[in-house]
């Protein structure tokens, strides 16, 4: 997982501070919605403990640095799906068909399910 910082409430904090701590995370930037949007819907049917987060102007968390668009690795409609240990599982150059579908597929076999 690349290792950025990032900005929260006027406060500083790491990408690594969200990532990790049991659960599954997805990263994607402003233009990337819809991997947040299939996040919530594939966690519920999967059982699974996922968050997403959008990182972006106008987001919760944004990019102080300009560091998390050079370092993810994946377009702004791309995302990066990060495991409970912190390590990268898979990463979306961007836009899917149906990212629901995607990301159940990439979960099942990151989870061995």
């Amino acid at each position: 997982m690349p290792h950025i910082w990032l900005g929260r409430s006027g406060r500083r904090l790491f990408t690594h501070d969200l990532a990790g701590k049991g659960r599954v995370r997805l990263f994607t930037g402003i233009s990337g919605e819809a991997w947040a949007e299939a996040a919530t819907k594939v966690a519920a049917e999967l059982g699974v403990d996922l968050v997403a987060h959008v990182i972006g102007p106008g987001r919760e968390h944004i990019d102080l640095h300009e560091g998390w668009a050079h370092a993810r690795g994946v377009g702004e409609d791309g995302c990066v799906l990060v495991r409970p240990a912190a390590h990268v599982a898979c990463r979306s150059a961007g836009a899917a068909d149906d990212p629901a579908v995607e990301l159940t597929r990439v979960l099942t076999l990151v989870l061995a399910r």
